[in-house]
């Protein structure tokens, strides 16, 4: 999955957002792994200057 397209689940209404959402364990596993990769790449990019 490309994290550039946009998400499909995102097309409900509104409508529904007052009532707090069940996220599935995949869901929240694909989330925490994205988050691992950005904060992994950010680090490697911050090793990348010039330390001065």
């Amino acid at each position: 999955m490309n994290a550039t397209q946009p998400n499909p689940q995102m097309s409900e209404p509104t409508a529904s957002a007052a009532e707090p959402r069940k996220i599935s364990r995949a869901a929240r596993r694909r989330v925490h792994a994205r988050e691992h990769r950005v904060r992994r790449t950010q680090k490697a990019a911050r090793a990348q200057l010039p330390a001065w």
